[in-house]
């Protein structure tokens, strides 16, 4: 199936930012999106508010937990519309917000990065092929100021006094993936960028973030919507850069 429109795919897109985000590009910029989703039910509610907002959206369901979940997708995808132009790796969790018991902190960073990084990389390994195909192929990492180094490390850091160890790991990766695919496809012209969207109110941050969902889109848009003069290998948010 041909489609004008530019696709971009969404992960963990049936709620918080990447909802926003999801209704954000169909409706401001024309884009076809792909509403990632691990479960099919909340997933399809989402997209049928969506489309009843007469936005060009559809389900994709996708487990970041599950190898085959991943490739089942991308091959939906490729055999559909044979190409992505955008991939926004938004899908993560947040978990163990103080440091638990010995016996329970392997099993938090498993599970913490088993979705935030492991599925994400993998997720973008598996939709490179598609990318290769669209004529400007741009990928975001959803990550957080609390995956900064820089940030952890300045005794007046930003968010200096949140712990959430595991999650902090997890972000830091990320942006070392994001770093490397960027390294990787600079000539080709990909623009591979990291974005904290802030400290946003969503059922994830039990609602107790700084700013709305809405107030988190600007930056988030920018990047999925970067041309040829577009910057790769950054990380930024709202008011600019990030430090790594």
């Amino acid at each position: 199936m041909h489609v004008s429109k530019e696709i971009a795919l969404v992960t963990g897109a049936n709620r918080g930012i990447g909802f926003e985000l999801a209704r954000t590009l169909a409706r401001d910029h024309s884009f076809h999106v792909l509403l990632g989703a691990r479960n099919s039910t909340s997933g399809a509610s989402s997209v049928a508010t969506l489309q009843g907002e007469g936005l060009s959206v559809e389900l994709l369901v996708l487990d970041l937990s599950s190898d085959g979940s991943i490739i089942s997708a991308a091959k939906k995808v490729e055999e559909k519309y044979g190409r992505l132009d955008v991939l926004v790796n938004n899908a993560g969790i947040y978990l163990g917000v103080t440091m638990p018991p010995v016996s329970s902190l392997r099993s938090l960073f498993h599970t913490t990065f088993d979705t935030n990084l492991f599925g994400s990389t993998i997720v973008t390994e598996a939709f490179v092929p598609l990318l290769c195909k669209a004529p400007l192929p741009r990928i975001i990492f959803v990550s957080s100021a609390l995956g900064s180094i820089t940030h952890r490390v300045d005794p007046s850091g930003a968010w200096k006094d949140s712990p959430a160890f595991s999650y902090r790991c997890t972000k830091a990766a990320l942006n070392m993936v994001c770093a490397s695919y960027a390294k990787k496809y600079r000539e080709k012209g990909w623009k591979v960028n990291s974005a904290c969207p802030g400290s946003v109110k969503t059922e994830m941050t039990y609602m107790r973030g700084v700013i709305e969902k809405e107030e988190a889109m600007p930056n988030l848009v920018r990047l999925c919507t970067l041309g040829e003069d577009g910057e790769t290998g950054t990380f930024s948010d709202a008011n600019g850069a990030v430090p790594w």
